[in-house]
């Protein structure tokens, strides 16, 4: 029996099998839009390689792509109806931090729109990262808001303007395989209640709402 870890919240399609803590499998893919054509058949190949039955199911909820995540997690429901697999919710930024070893603070990044990101402060306790805070910012306050943390840039839509105004930034890109970090401690979901997790509403909704 294995976890199934699965990411579509930005443009990396990232999932993972992992068993005690073993990464069986592992496949990142930059798919940008793709994430609905290419996850089932990417989900079929990594269980026939590593020849698991699911006993979990991993989840990044966002915040993020709001198409990814509406993909990934309707395909994730489906799966688990059809199987009986309970399911595990993670924030995105949760995984994303455990590219870094736990230590002191750190300040995640992540471009969302042309000039605004998430972003992420995280603090190390006992070797593991408690977020403080997630929230939105745009592009030309993130200097602002950096203190004494390590800052790590997640590789989506034009980082690098992002990098240029820090130095020695760490860049990251999401794996399937953190989320089973953080994840443990949770309790498994009421399917009914999974939903993405917007700091902001939906570009259409948006627009809508004008």
């Amino acid at each position: 029996m294995a976890d199934l870890a699965l990411d579509t919240s930005t443009s990396y399609l990232s999932l993972a099998v992992v068993r005690d803590d073993i990464t069986l499998y592992e496949k990142n893919v930059y798919s940008l839009k793709l994430h609905s054509v290419l996850l089932p058949d990417e989900i079929e190949k990594a269980l026939k390689i590593t020849r698991e039955k699911i006993e979990r199911i991993f989840v990044a909820i966002g915040p993020g792509s709001f198409t990814g995540l509406r993909v990934g997690l309707s395909l994730v429901k489906g799966i688990a109806l059809a199987g009986d697999t309970p399911v595990i919710g993670v924030p995105t930024f949760d995984g994303l931090a455990y590219n870094i070893p736990p230590e002191g603070k750190l300040l995640i990044i992540m471009r969302y729109r042309l000039s605004k990101t998430y972003y992420a402060r995280y603090t190390a306790n006992s070797n593991r990262w408690i977020c403080e805070k997630v929230d939105v910012a745009e592009i030309t306050e993130l200097p602002q808001l950096v203190t004494d943390e390590r800052i790590a840039i997640v590789k989506e839509h034009n980082y690098r303007e992002i990098a240029d105004m820090f130095q020695n930034p760490v860049f990251i890109v999401p794996r399937a395989s953190l989320l089973v970090i953080p994840g443990r401690e949770k309790e498994p979901e009421v399917l009914e209640n999974l939903v993405p997790l917007y700091i902001e509403p939906p570009e259409a909704e948006r627009i809508k709402n004008l």
